[in-house]
């Protein structure tokens, strides 16, 4: 059986991951320099592949693997760590 617990903390893990990639998404807006804009622009596609820009269906796909990426790392910690959600009996 699945730890209810464990599920909605990585769920909001997810939800948080999505929140870091909005404010990468306007964190684009502020940058001047081209260089920054260069790294900025492989650092997405390297992180998210399939991004291909700034269009709906590329932040779309990345928010989508934020949630994965997220979700993903915060079932694994607690599968490795289970003692910091024991499940109650």
């Amino acid at each position: 059986m699945v730890n209810q617990k464990l599920v909605t903390h990585a769920a909001a893990m997810g939800l948080m991951t999505i929140l870091l990639f909005v404010l990468c998404m306007f964190w684009k807006l502020t940058i001047t320099d081209p260089v920054v804009d260069q790294f900025h622009m492989l650092s997405l596609k390297l992180l998210f592949p399939g991004f291909n820009g700034f269009d709906v269906a590329s932040i779309l796909w990345g928010m989508l693997l934020s949630f994965v990426y997220g979700f993903a790392a915060s079932f694994l910690f607690h599968v490795l760590h289970p003692d910091c959600c024991p499940v109650k009996k």
